[in-house]
């Protein structure tokens, strides 16, 4: 075969290549997403749990209802998010690039809560502080790289998301270990330390359970 058939069939094998990747883009990241999904939910729930529990101690009413507040619209962001996955599964191709925009929207929606609500805490005790910020920071992290395993929209055509361009997400497992790890950090207040202790997670299958009292249900 001579060079330019050679170079020719390259091109060939490429773009066949790249065309399976389109088209299966639209569900590889399905199953990845839910688990994520269904592992941050509970994750996001805790931080009020946490705050509630800390409430009159180290945290005041006034730090309480923020993290209810923004915590709480994280929370349903996330339902919204995992009601979406579901709804581009089952959904026709002409509807699921709209889908995936909402999508998108509902995670930058969690970004913009749990950014601000960084902000906005004034929690004096430190060992509070740091368990906090912690807890909202690897849910932050974990929130903001998922758009990087969603497909991207680009002219009303599909496309493969760019390597490189995004972090991707820790798996739901990784997360759920992470965020475990977090939890049980030491911080030196016994308070914080035995709330944060009874709050961790458990990830089973498509679904993260609240553990409580630290006993798997």
């Amino acid at each position: 075969m001579n060079r330019l058939g050679m170079v020719g069939r390259a091109l060939l094998v490429s773009v066949v290549c790249l065309s399976l990747v389109l088209a299966g883009c639209s569900t590889d990241w399905i199953g990845q997403a839910e688990e994520i999904v269904g592992a941050l939910i509970p994750a996001a729930g805790n931080l009020i749990t946490l705050v509630a529990a800390l409430e009159g101690k180290t945290v005041s009413a006034n730090d309480l209802q923020i993290v209810q507040s923004a915590g709480t619209q994280a929370t349903a962001d996330l339902q919204l998010i995992q009601s979406l996955i579901a709804a581009y599964e089952k959904a026709d191709a002409s509807a699921k690039a709209g889908i995936l925009s909402q999508i998108q929207a509902a995670i930058q929606g969690v970004q913009t809560n749990l950014q601000g609500l960084l902000a906005a805490l004034h929690i004096k005790d430190t060992a509070t502080q740091a368990k906090v910020t912690a807890v909202i920071g690897i849910v932050l992290s974990e929130v903001q790289s998922l758009a990087a395993i969603l497909p991207i929209v680009q002219g009303g055509v599909m496309k493969a998301s760019v390597a490189g361009t995004k972090r991707p997400p820790l798996g739901a497992s990784a997360f759920v270990s992470s965020y475990n790890a977090t939890l049980s950090a030491k911080t030196g207040n016994a308070d914080v330390d035995r709330v944060a202790a009874g709050l961790k997670i458990h990830a089973h299958g498509v679904v993260a359970r609240v553990v409580s009292g630290g006993v798997v249900k």
